[in-house]
């Protein structure tokens, strides 16, 4: 980031934020993009392997919840 901030001769007295100066240069974060990318193929190949656990992380599970104290935990 600080490579931005010099080639567009931002000072730190300035005062602007890593995204103000990214949209100044029209860039955006590409490390944030490649954790998310890699993020949604696990997901995805969670989901198209294992149907039990695609079932819990949609929130599809059937059944009743037992009564009792044990409940809240």
């Amino acid at each position: 980031m600080w490579i931005w901030t010099r080639m567009e001769k931002i000072i730190w007295t300035e005062h602007i934020t890593n995204e103000e100066v990214l949209e100044m240069v029209g860039d955006e974060r590409a490390l944030t993009y490649t954790v998310r990318m890699r993020q949604r193929k696990c997901i995805k190949d969670t989901l198209r392997g294992d149907l039990q656990l695609r079932m819990v992380i949609e929130g599809k599970m059937e059944g009743e919840r037992e009564q009792g104290e044990d409940q809240n935990r």
